[in-house]
């Protein structure tokens, strides 16, 4: 849903986090996510444009999850 709404400055942030947890690293695992989830309907040109850049700049290492809470 992020990729589909692709606000530059709003999404960068989610859509870079996104894609490192679903380890997604090119543009065409990016595509091939999406379509699992919106069928015969492709990024549209802003949405490529987002994850081309994003993508270019390496994957983020994914953040260890945080340990169990004590109470």
């Amino acid at each position: 849903m992020k990729l589909r709404a692709n606000r530059p400055g709003r999404d960068t942030r989610d859509i870079r986090m996104l894609l490192s947890l679903c380890e997604i690293a090119t543009l065409d695992e990016a595509e091939a996510f999406y379509e699992e989830f919106h069928p015969g309907d492709g990024l549209d040109p802003r949405a490529l444009t987002i994850a081309t850049t994003i993508l270019s700049e390496g994957v983020l290492e994914i953040p260890k999850p945080p340990g169990p809470i004590n109470l």
